[in-house]
């Protein structure tokens, strides 16, 4: 696994660092190889290969929700062999044109931090890069996904906890957790902080998503990632949701992230090839990569 200084060299201007597969059940299930080969001919240098980490049984025992936000969440374990495999063929396929970082996005789930933890040692050795990411919160009828669906997400985080903006405090104490989660191996750049917000377009106008205590929880996750040195996701997926329209974290808290000198990874969070570049023009025009 690279080290946080190795991380924070790859020149940001020419990497796109949050990128899924056909092992991805809910994305589009086209090869990484065409996505490598969109990436080669959009001019990126440096490409993160970042797919969803496979959750422990118990989960499946304790999440809440439709199937498809459950069964469709990650990789199983057994597929693994078979993703080392297929990523290390075409890092070395491809290693004169562009430099693959074979890596996943890692659940951050508080119940299951030791199974996690044992997992990151267990396959660091073939792993470049990962991200640590928030997708489910604890509910009274067990883990409910925050981005399936909005239907899953009113019947889920919505009904635990009444209005959007204690989602997103309910969501944001998780992002901490996992900010200040200490533990060998741990993910050096967290994805989609905002992911919460997916939904916003789906409620109405006046609808109260941020408030001052959303604001001091947000100034202190950004505070405490740039204490460590360590690197944010600066997600593009949701600008192109009719549900969403914005980046996570959005604009505002991208110039936030930069006032503290957090270093922010472009990230297409691509789950189809069409998305491999989708956004980066601005993120390179607001000079997000400085």
């Amino acid at each position: 696994m690279l080290s946080l200084k190795q991380l924070r060299e790859i020149p940001r201007d020419s990497w796109s660092g949050h990128n899924h597969t056909e092992f991805c059940s809910h994305g589009s299930g086209e090869d990484v190889e065409l996505y490598i080969q969109k990436a080669i001919a959009e001019g990126f240098k440096a490409y993160s290969i970042t797919e969803h980490f496979p959750l422990p049984q118990a989960f499946y025992e304790k999440a809440n929700g439709s199937a498809h936000s459950i069964y469709t969440a990650a990789m199983r374990i057994n597929e693994l062999p078979r993703y080392f495999t297929k990523m290390q063929k075409i890092k070395q396929k491809y290693q004169a044109d562009i430099k693959i970082l074979i890596g996943f996005e890692i659940d951050y789930i508080a119940e299951f931090r030791e199974w996690t933890q044992n997992q990151l040692a267990k396959y660091a050795n073939q792993v470049d890069d990962t991200i640590l990411s928030v997708h489910f919160l604890p509910t009274n009828a067990g883990l409910s996904a925050v981005d399936d669906s909005l239907l899953d997400f009113k019947n889920g985080v919505l009904s635990e906890y009444q209005r959007p903006v204690e989602v997103a405090k309910a969501y944001l104490t998780t992002v901490m957790e996992a900010v200040t989660w200490d533990t060998h191996y741990k993910p050096k750049r967290y994805g989609h902080i905002m992911l919460y917000r997916k939904w916003r377009n789906e409620f109405s106008s006046n609808t109260v998503w941020e408030d001052e205590q959303v604001q001091d929880k947000l100034h202190a996750i950004l505070d405490e990632i740039a204490d460590r040195g360590e690197l944010l996701d600066c997600n593009f997926a949701g600008l192109f949701r009719s549900t969403q329209t914005e980046t996570s974290p959005n604009y505002n808290w991208i110039q936030q992230a930069q006032e503290k000198r957090i270093p922010l990874v472009y990230g297409a969070d691509a789950h189809k090839v069409e998305s491999v570049s989708a956004g980066f023009n601005t993120y390179l025009e607001n000079k997000y990569y400085l």
